[in-house]
């Protein structure tokens, strides 16, 4: 990688215009102004599954972060870089402890708490963490976790943060997989910022608006959109524990939000379940991302709730929005990209980036050609932590190549852009990412198994499930039974084949590549996909 490919990977249009990425340098300078300008304005209030409200204004947040950082400056010290881990649930402590980690300069893992403690250490082993943080009142989750102490009482700062670097790593995401292989993605306060003010501008966002929430914080769109988004455009996050159908529309109308941040999969429930759906005259839009959305939710979304769906898109490595369907979308425009499409849109390019479609070449393609989506700008990442190569290969001719294939089309004067497909085997399943490679490894690692592959097939509610197909060995007496199992060590349970089929062979090419889309057709033919 040039320095020229690495410097224009990070900017767009022109290298050499400087456009701001935000008003603020870091997080915390946006919540330290907000503290002072509006300081009794609410910052967060978590809706537990009791129905119990907590909530924190600007003010309390500001001062709760200072003291944790404080304190985490007197354990772990203040020699920069270093980095701690957690893992964060929909609350009010977590959102203050990812706040103050911020603030004292430390990196922070992100770490998903329902997730394999194979898999954390294998995380905490390749971001080099110092140690793993957890809640005052709840278990450790290893034996080198630190507790908290509580946010309501905190001590006074024993030690000062260093100031911060606005290019230095704020956050790490894995990326799909849970191996060493598995890639770290390192982001910065920049990146943070960035898609905070690309989110304020492209929604509209100012203060008093409330934002409703349900996805988990420990991932991109959780933390990026609803907690830092709204944060630094002074907006309030109503951050629901987790996705109740049931509970759902009360806290709709409770809370009266202009947005809500969803994935397909809730969006399918709430026209299933929702017996008298009426959302709150302020309601303005889904906005839906994660998972690919389908033409018949938004017209089922459309008919039964009366309301639109914004779909977005993007990657750890791009922060968390990429594109995202405009707003101001005229009816006409929105019924032909969004439910009349064979594949709805997920919308122009957000302030801060710039996305194109290339081919192999890294030459631009025309409106209606399929091509790789690619991207630059303040979003992109820093970099993969310890992996140079793939970086490089990441920004090869100056963009991220994410590996996502699309089109771009022209409509109202603005470019919009299609996803088709992808170039890596990477199933989303309920917004997380899985390796299908990985899950070729893992299953073909079994003792009982000679051969395995896995595809993914649609989903009404998840977007996409594994069906995993296996070739038994002499070892597999006992057929598929307890293969599934065997793979909750490395992956996360939500992730899990939802169906395990012995075939006699794995379909390959002469050099011995999975051919997974007549493996695909070969399982609904025996109608097991």
């Amino acid at each position: 990688m040039t320095v020229t490919d690495d410097v224009r990977a990070h900017h767009y249009g022109d290298p050499a215009a400087v456009v701001p990425a935000s008003p603020w340098r870091t997080p915390l300078d946006g919540l330290d102004w907000f503290s002072a300008c509006q300081g009794d304005a609410p910052f967060v209030t978590a809706v537990a599954h009791d129905g119990t409200e907590t909530t924190v204004n600007y003010r309390t947040a500001a001062a709760a972060s200072r003291a944790l950082a404080g304190w985490l400056c007197a354990e772990f010290g203040t020699t920069r870089p270093a980095v701690l881990a957690f893992a964060p649930t929909n609350d009010v402590p977590s959102v203050l402890t990812v706040l103050a980690v911020l603030r004292a300069g430390f990196g922070l893992l992100m770490l998903g708490p329902a997730d394999p403690p194979e898999r954390h250490a294998l995380q905490l082993e390749a971001a080099g963490a110092l140690a793993t943080l957890h809640l005052p009142g709840t278990d450790a989750p290893h034996p080198d976790s630190r507790a908290l102490p509580h946010w309501r009482e905190p001590a006074e700062p024993a030690a000062s943060p260093p100031p911060l670097d606005p290019a230095a790593d704020a956050l790490y995401f894995a990326t799909s997989g849970s191996t060493a292989a598995s890639k770290l993605v390192a982001q910065t306060h920049v990146n943070a910022v960035a898609n905070a003010e690309a989110v304020r501008r492209h929604h509209g966002l100012v203060r008093g608006d409330r934002v409703l929430a349900c996805l988990p914080i420990h991932h991109v769109n959780g933390l990026h959109f609803t907690v830092l988004g709204t944060m630094l455009a002074g907006a309030h996050t109503v951050l629901c524990e987790s996705f109740s159908p049931l509970g759902y529309p009360a806290t709709l109308q409770t809370f009266r939000p202009r947005i809500a941040s969803v994935v397909p999969g809730i969006l399918e429930a709430l026209v299933e379940t929702w017996r008298r759906p009426r959302l709150p005259a302020e309601f303005a839009y889904f906005v839906s991302a994660a998972a690919p959305l389908t033409s018949r939710t938004a017209r089922a979304v459309a008919d039964r709730l009366g309301a639109r769906v914004l779909q977005g898109y993007g990657l750890s490595e791009t922060t968390n929005f990429s594109c995202t369907l405009p707003p101001s979308l005229s009816d006409a425009t929105y019924r032909e990209l969004m439910l009349e499409a064979d594949i709805p849109s997920v919308g122009t390019a957000v302030y801060g980036n710039e996305v194109a479609v290339l081919d192999p070449a890294g030459a631009p393609l025309p409106a209606g050609e399929v091509g790789e989506i690619c991207m630059r700008g303040h979003n992109v990442m820093s970099r993969y932590v310890h992996n140079a190569n793939a970086t490089r290969e990441a920004f090869r001719g100056g963009w991220f190549h994410s590996q996502d294939l699309g089109y771009r089309i022209e409509r109202d004067g603005r470019g919009l852009f299609v996803l088709t497909g992808r170039l890596k085997n990477i199933a989303k399943v309920a917004g997380e990412s899985v390796s299908l490679d990985e899950m070729d490894r893992a299953l073909r690692a079994l003792p009982q198994v000679r051969d395995a592959a896995c595809v993914t097939v649609p989903d009404r509610f998840a977007g996409e499930k594994i069906v995993a197909a296996v070739v038994l060995s002499g070892e597999g007496q006992t057929g598929t039974a307890g293969l599934t199992g065997s793979l909750r060590a490395t992956f996360p349970e939500g992730v899990l084949p939802s169906q395990v089929i012995a075939l006699p062979a794995i379909p390959r090419t002469t050099t011995g590549k999975v051919l997974r889309p007549q493996l695909r057709d070969d399982l609904s033919a025996l109608g097991r996909g």
